[in-house]
């Protein structure tokens, strides 16, 4: 049997980090009544809105500050 290349199970291990690493970082917000799809849809608009004003640079604190805004006007916490 043929063994993969090599560069192929780096590439499935960066991945698979980067998908681990993306999860323990992002917060978990929560509502009553809410599916977690409403919530990932509704933090990826707000996440948007807030994009839109400030770019990418998350580490702004304006850039969380109204993104954790955004999502407290909409009914939300943080878990």
């Amino acid at each position: 049997m043929d063994r993969p290349p090599r560069h192929r199970n780096t590439i499935i291990a960066l991945c698979l980090l980067w998908m681990l690493s993306a999860c323990a970082t992002a917060p978990h917000w929560s509502q009553q009544g809410k599916s977690d799809e409403e919530m990932r849809r509704d933090y990826a608009e707000c996440r948007k809105q807030v994009t839109e004003k400030y770019g990418t640079n998350i580490e702004s604190p304006h850039f969380n500050t109204d993104l954790d805004q955004c999502m407290q006007t909409r009914g939300y916490h943080k878990d």
